[in-house]
């Protein structure tokens, strides 16, 4: 082949076997990196990463302002509050670490989370929402394109995954 016929067959372009190769490959890869970037993907795992985030901070607020902080979850968010038959609003809110009264997480379409009201004590202690021990740890669960479980502890207020 001669340098005139080799320069000339580089103008040309792609040939239709070399276009529908690539279009193939990236049909394919559509596939599977489309749902990813949707805003779905790791959904439930962020909410459970927030929620658990929100727990451990309410049992630190009970600790350092020696009183009790609530934790209400339902099924559209959770919240903290000072009293347990407030509304969360004004005074009865924990302010979150961003200023946010009361510190809300809400629950995204789509994923359900255990609901519970609960407290912490001033020395960061699980209780009910009555203010009585409980018999057993307490399980939260984060369920949607996964599930996910944390445990606060019945003797320490201590929430794990």
């Amino acid at each position: 082949m001669s340098t005139t016929a080799a320069t000339s067959r580089m103008g040309e372009g792609f040939t239709l076997p070399e276009l529908v190769a690539v279009l193939t490959i990236v049909g394919v890869l559509a596939m599977f990196v489309a749902p990813r970037l949707s805003g779905t993907f790791a959904g439930t795992r962020a909410s459970y990463d927030q929620v658990l985030a929100q727990v451990q901070f309410g049992r630190k607020a009970a600790i350092a302002q020696r009183r009790p902080v609530f934790v209400r979850i339902d099924a559209a968010q959770s919240r903290l509050c000072y009293s347990a038959a407030g509304a969360c609003i004004g005074a009865d809110g924990v302010a979150s670490p961003a200023g946010q009264v009361p510190f809300t997480v809400a629950v995204p379409a789509g994923v359900t989370i255990t609901a519970a009201t609960f407290q912490f004590d001033a020395l960061g202690r699980y209780l009910d929402a009555a203010g009585a021990y409980p018999a057993a740890a307490l399980v939260i669960t984060v369920s949607g394109d996964s599930t996910h479980q944390f445990t606060v502890e019945r003797e320490t207020g201590y929430a794990h995954p």
